[in-house]
């Protein structure tokens, strides 16, 4: 099997990187709840990994790639052997079973015509839907084409105390097992997986009015950092924010959009900090992130009440990450997509100075 190249760009389903944002400004606690369960920031980055693999026309037909593709696509690092660094292939194994076994609610808006002054409407609310439909290893034959373990004979399969390991026999030119001077017989391990996106998944990614670009090095940044779930969850957020004006957020709101459970507020003040450094530092936000204190929005002259109460947090995402209205036109799957992402959804707020 050919080893198979990420895209540089691609579409991906809004609901993957916004759907917590939307849960929470709903109060909807049990159902973000079971989506941070199921797509943990791990499961994010391999979903978008897979996305950039597949052909964007044949979503919910059966995709072959070796599972070294997906790594690679996730930003992981090969040594000179070709081998990569513990549980890399293993962890891939155990989050496309999970995604497969797993059915969780989403947070979707879709279109549903247009008002009276033209703007569009949305019809919004819960999805509960898988994100693959099939997942499974798969061996090579002689010609290098996958072949599924259930349809080899159960004698080929190498097998250990805990159950069959995913291998078959090297075989010689009279078709017999091969040894290696120990005695011992080769083996061919299963470098392979195959995939099929749920139909409602491939629906929500072929949309434009309900997918989103993303760009293949935007994943390999994210993986990365996998050991910072809170930088991780800042960075995903900002990738996919609508809009490409300033991101202004309350300090409790980017708490909970950050997924951050300490309670001491130095260690929530680190965590925040830490995360928005990293995001910059990235090249994610164009600069370093700006706190207003509380206080700094006053009472408007029309309702007397103050628009943003509390600390406020103020960024905005790099220009290379940028897909909104006014920049060129992108490559994504397979056709040039110009998305004009906030024009028809609100204005974009402008920095108070």
């Amino acid at each position: 099997m050919k080893s198979k190249e990420a895209r540089s760009s691609f579409l991906v389903p809004r609901f993957v990187g916004r759907s917590e944002a939307d849960m929470i400004a709903r109060g909807m606690g049990r159902q973000l709840e079971l989506f941070r369960e199921t797509l943990t920031p791990a499961a994010k980055i391999q979903v978008l990994a897979m996305l950039a693999l597949s052909d964007p026309k044949q979503l919910d037909h059966e995709t072959y790639a070796k599972i070294a593709d997906i790594a690679r696509a996730m930003g992981y690092e090969q040594d000179i052997k070709g081998m990569f660094s513990g549980g890399v292939y293993e962890a891939i194994l155990d989050v496309g079973l999970k995604l497969r076994q797993k059915s969780f609610d989403v947070f979707v808006r879709t279109p549903a015509g247009r008002r009276k002054d033209g703007r569009r409407k949305y019809k919004e609310g819960i999805v509960n839907l898988s994100i693959l439909q099939e997942f499974g290893r798969y061996f090579e034959d002689e010609d290098g084409q996958p072949v599924k373990a259930e349809e080899l004979p159960k004698d080929q399969l190498m097998v250990k105390d805990d159950g069959p390991r995913y291998g078959v026999p090297v075989l010689d030119q009279n078709g017999k097992a091969s040894k290696d001077t120990d005695g011992n017989i080769r083996w061919r391990r299963a470098n392979a997986i195959g995939w099929r996106f749920q139909s409602r998944f491939a629906e929500l990614t072929k949309d434009k009015e309900t997918a989103w670009i993303f760009y293949s090095d935007a994943i390999a940044i994210l993986r990365q950092h996998l050991s910072r779930p809170v930088a991780v969850n800042l960075m995903m957020m900002t990738l996919f924010w609508k809009g490409d004006g300033l991101i202004e957020m309350g300090h409790e709101k980017l708490v909970a959009n950050l997924d951050i459970l300490a309670k001491d507020q130095d260690q929530v003040n680190r965590a925040i900090d830490a995360a928005f450094r990293v995001a910059y530092e990235e090249g994610i936000i164009d600069r370093p992130v700006t706190i207003r204190d509380a206080g700094y929005y006053k009472k408007t002259k029309k309702t007397g009440k103050e628009r943003r109460k509390g600390k406020v947090y103020q960024w905005r995402r790099g220009v290379r990450w940028r897909v909104g209205k006014g920049l060129p036109m992108v490559q994504a799957e397979g056709q040039l997509e110009a998305y004009n992402e906030g024009q028809n959804e609100g204005k974009t707020e402008k920095p108070k100075e």
